[in-house]
């Protein structure tokens, strides 16, 4: 009999002061360019406690928060002449989500596979050789590389939303994870909505983005 996962309440309560700030320091130190509404990191660090208190009251209080557009980039995708498209959201998206991303990997992070690498803390590329050369040395002499065509763009967002509702019961947590989702992005001054796929180049893109992989 599979033992049924207990669902986590009242993540909102948990939003505090303290979280804000070092949400803050963590996009801080990850640095990056400013969003759509061009204010920089050190723009938003000069009227700190203000920014902070304010972006805290609209997270705690369903229905208040509301991200931002995305400003669209491109970079490079490997090797070739592809282009991957980013999303890029404002500083006070980007502590947001950041503080989102705090409260909800401690619940999704040992739910992963062993054998998962990528975007997890305490794992890096090294170890994902390592493991791979554990194999070999086991006998496993077959690497098979396998890529779904733009998979993350395409990613509904309400299996996201489902998935993240069968262990998080906060209306307003999943609200705000939708926001995220459904950011719209402004490119060559044009807006365009966003219907499908988890936008990359955000904070919390990989946590939402490693919960719908199938892990064997």
């Amino acid at each position: 009999m599979v033992k049924k996962r207990l669902k986590v309440h009242s993540l909102t309560g948990r939003i505090d002061i303290t979280r804000m700030h070092l949400a803050f320091r963590k996009v801080k130190r990850n640095g990056g360019s400013s969003g759509v509404d061009g204010v920089t990191i050190e723009m938003f660090e000069a009227n700190l406690e203000q920014n902070l208190a304010a972006l805290m009251f609209d997270l705690k209080h369903r229905g208040h928060y509301h991200a931002m557009p995305l400003r669209r980039v491109y970079i490079p995708k490997g090797k070739g002449k592809k282009m991957r498209a980013l999303g890029i959201p404002t500083v006070r998206d980007r502590v947001a989500q950041e503080v989102i991303r705090a409260l909800l990997e401690p619940i999704f992070e040992p739910t992963f596979a062993e054998c998962s690498y990528g975007f997890r803390p305490g794992r890096n590329a090294h170890q994902a050789i390592e493991e791979i050369l554990r194999a070999y040395l086991e006998g496993n002499k077959v690497v098979v590389e396998v890529d779904i065509q733009a998979f993350f763009d395409n990613i509904p967002h309400e299996l996201i939303i489902d998935l993240v509702a069968e262990r998080v019961a906060d209306g307003n947590i999943l609200q705000i994870i939708r926001e995220f989702l459904t950011a719209e992005v402004i490119e060559d001054g044009e807006t365009h909505p966003v219907e499908l796929g988890t936008p990359q180049g955000g904070v919390i893109s990989p946590v939402e983005s490693r919960k719908v992989v199938p892990v064997m």
